[in-house]
């Protein structure tokens, strides 16, 4: 994550890396510190007969009377997840924002009740800003987002463009003179003949504020405000005002909008910056689209690698990819099967799930070689109460971000949690039961041969 360019990505790997790091110092350097502290002090009573764990007890029992039937589910499920992959398309990552946010927001706070002043307003409150850098820019700016308007007709995603001097009125010189010019022809004695209707208005036109020109510093504070930036520039920004119903919830669509304006801006002036609520969607989605296979294939990679890289031979790194395999595999399989949305928080749970499938993977095979063939029954015994355990605990820690109210921390605790399910599935049921059915096979083929019946012609020990 760390070597991804959204800043998101980038600073969870980082920070992880750091915890990470400072875990391993502390269990190889301080726990044996301390141990052998408390040994000198007091030791440590042992007793030979370990523990048992009731949980990995029933769960060896239940792999060794069925590792047949475990090892068609796995087969099957398998195949099943790579079905629902057949349903991939760009419209799993979630464009929605709203969807995000805080669950107590959209459903009584700020949230819930901003759809009724978009209703009351009938627009955004918070348009989409460009930002050029110099004034000679804006009207060229604002002249081009007016024309793609009218070109794109009433499916136009733009519904207004606003600038500043779109408030002050325009030809003021030759609109005093004329104001002047009715003046001189209705002079008082002319306009108490009136009616008092005629009168009223005839003297709203011609009140003495009527004849001084407004500049931009003359206009309300509340406009102002909305064209003046943190550094004091005022009148260089261009609002864009998307129709309420928007592109929100598509975003295909919602790319190639935000493109189109950033092409018109930089065809005005290259590098021109547009900015909103709808660009940072865009540019999240477009981060997933591309930071996202590239920290997933590389996390991918490097757990490979280092599994190669520490098991060497094929016969011994190869189940352990396998159980790999299988647990990141069902996970995507759960999330295409039941459409669960990724966004830019959640997405972190699928690297991070390679880590995972292959540290349940590596204990359990890994004690499996110690123990030597058939004995992976005994293995889930031994070993399957701290795996478990350690399957346990970080569920918890994930499971935790389920009573969050931000719907985006329950997005990942979700996906983190569907992933410790099925790492722990993988490497606790189905690599088990496919090693105990394989080396059943292997017994009932070796049980099958039969040497000769003349013993003097007994085939070379090697050749058995």
């Amino acid at each position: 994550l760390a070597l991804t360019g959204f800043r998101g990505f980038k600073q969870f790997g980082i920070i992880g890396l750091i915890g990470m790091v400072l875990c391993w110092f502390a269990t190889f350097t301080v726990l044996p510190a301390l141990l052998t502290f408390f040994e000198r002090w007091k030791p440590l009573a042992t007793s030979e007969r370990i523990p048992k764990s009731y949980i990995a007890e029933i769960l060896a029992n239940f792999v060794s009377r069925f590792p047949k039937a475990i090892s068609v589910a796995t087969v099957v499920f398998t195949v099943a997840s790579g079905l629902f992959f057949l349903r991939y398309s760009p419209s799993i990552i979630e464009t929605d924002l709203s969807k995000l946010r805080n669950r107590e927001s959209m459903e009584s706070g700020s949230g819930f009740y901003s759809q009724y002043v978009d209703e009351i307003f009938g627009r955004y409150l918070s348009p989409m800003v460009a930002l050029p850098r110099d004034y000679e820019d804006v009207p060229k700016l604002a002249a081009k987002y007016r024309e793609k308007m009218a070109a794109d007709g009433e499916n136009s995603l733009i519904k207004n463009v606003s600038v500043l001097n779109d408030f002050v009125p325009k030809d003021q010189p030759e609109k005093i003179r004329l104001l002047r010019e009715i003046a001189r022809l209705l002079p008082p004695s002319i306009r108490s003949q009136l009616a008092p209707a005629d009168r009223e208005r005839v003297e709203q036109f011609l009140r003495p504020e009527a004849f001084r020109p407004i500049r931009q510093q003359d206009l309300p504070t509340l406009v102002l405000n909305k064209f003046t930036e943190k550094d004091g520039s005022v009148g260089k920004l261009v609002l864009i005002e998307p129709p309420l119903k928007s592109v929100a919830n598509d975003g295909d669509r919602l790319l190639a909008f935000i493109r189109d304006l950033r092409d018109i801006a930089d065809s005005v002036r290259p590098g021109t910056p547009v900015a909103g609520s709808l660009p940072i969607s865009a540019d999240m989605i477009q981060s997933i689209n591309r930071d996202g296979p590239k920290a997933t294939l590389f996390a991918f990679s490097a757990v490979v690698l280092l599994v190669i890289a520490l098991f060497r031979t094929p016969r011994a790194f190869l189940p352990v990819l396998l159980g790999l395999f299988l647990g990141v595999f069902w996970l995507g399989g759960l999330i295409m099967g039941f459409w669960i949305k990724i966004n830019f928080l959640n997405f972190i749970a699928l690297p991070i799930t390679f880590g995972i499938g292959v540290d349940y993977a590596v204990n359990v095979f890994n004690r499996y070689r110690e123990e030597g063939d058939e004995s992976i029954i005994k293995v889930i015994r031994d070993t399957g109460g701290a795996v478990m355990l350690c399957s346990f605990t970080t569920a918890v820690g994930y499971g935790s971000l389920l009573i969050a109210s931000n719907q985006a921390f329950v997005s990942f605790g979700i996906l983190s949690v569907l992933g410790e399910v099925t790492c722990i599935i993988a490497a606790m049921f189905s690599m088990p039961a496919l090693l105990l059915t394989f080396a059943k096979m292997k017994k009932g083929k070796n049980s099958q041969w039969q040497p000769p019946l003349n013993e003097s012609k007994r085939p070379p020990e090697h050749s058995l």
